[in-house]
């Protein structure tokens, strides 16, 4: 008998513990504890991703939630596909539609597009596909997609003439930063996650705010 209970024992234990692990493990605990580091520090302790698929799940979490969405990029494919374009659908229920902005580069052949050119260049050096208007077209393709968006005020649309150094995206609880490299594809390159009480998600937003306020 006494060993039986024992045996009980050690399976429960051995369960808890396990079930502690796994919360102690989950993206949410870890994305806690991060907040709560940072806030206590002051520092930019944040998460990190290899690239945009492994980053996807966390990301669309936090644009579910969000009531703010800023997003600064250099090529807008994804917002044709299911993260952004529930952002231009109204959402169920009674949940409010966040407020949506974007900022896409400018495109042609003037002097405003030429961080455009130097962003197509680039990727021409690894993928044939690019180097004769590739990245202009599929801009314009995404700029039009929202055009309807905009006049019914789903969403704000600017442009922008600065380097395409990569893309941004702020949310009233988060920042994503995926910096652009010269030689990969942006959906390759790593992802960076700051709560909204650290430094570097001030940096970001306050760039955003510069480039929404500035020319377009």
């Amino acid at each position: 008998m006494i060993n039986f209970m024992i045996g009980v024992l050690s399976s429960l234990v051995a369960t808890w513990a396990g079930l502690a692990a796994a919360f102690l493990w989950s993206g949410r605990f870890r994305w806690f504890l991060v907040t709560a580091l940072s806030r206590l520090s002051g520092g930019d302790f944040g998460q990190s991703w290899e690239n945009k698929a492994e980053a996807e799940a966390d990301f669309n979490r936090e644009i579910r939630r969000a009531r703010r969405v800023d997003l600064f990029t250099g090529r807008g494919n994804e917002l044709q596909r299911a993260t952004f374009a529930s952002l231009l659908t109204q959402r169920s229920g009674s949940a409010p539609r966040p407020h949506f902005r974007v900022l896409l580069p400018h495109t042609g052949v003037g002097a405003e597009a030429q961080w455009t050119r130097d962003r197509e260049a680039e990727i021409a050096s690894f993928d044939r596909s690019f180097g004769t208007g590739q990245l202009h077209r599929q801009i314009e393709t995404n700029v039009a997609h929202l055009a309807p968006h905009n006049d019914d005020g789903t969403v704000e649309t600017r442009r922008y003439d600065f380097p395409h150094l990569g893309r941004i995206c702020i949310t009233d609880q988060a920042a994503y930063f995926t910096p652009y490299l010269p030689d990969e594809h942006g959906r390759d390159s790593k992802v960076l996650k700051y709560t909204a009480s650290s430094p570097m998600y001030h940096a970001l937003a306050r760039l955003f705010q510069k480039l929404w306020d500035g020319p377009s």
